[in-house]
């Protein structure tokens, strides 16, 4: 019973020490700089009409 053990565990520790396999230092990537806000809001109404135009209904296009 102890032998088992101590085959498994030196299987385990083999395992944990080969790792995944990936060569070179470990570090975390660089991420891009957040974008900036823009200075002015966004227009409203000006590139498609507001909500509740009765311009542009399914039934006014017949």
């Amino acid at each position: 019973m102890i032998a088992i053990l101590i085959r498994a565990l030196s299987i385990s520790i083999l395992i944990s020490l080969v790792g995944c396999g990936v060569r070179g230092a470990l570090y975390l990537p660089s991420t891009p700089p957040a974008p900036v806000a823009p200075s002015e809001p966004e227009p409203k109404g000006k590139l498609y009409p507001p909500l509740g135009s009765s311009e542009t209904t399914p039934s006014s296009a017949k």
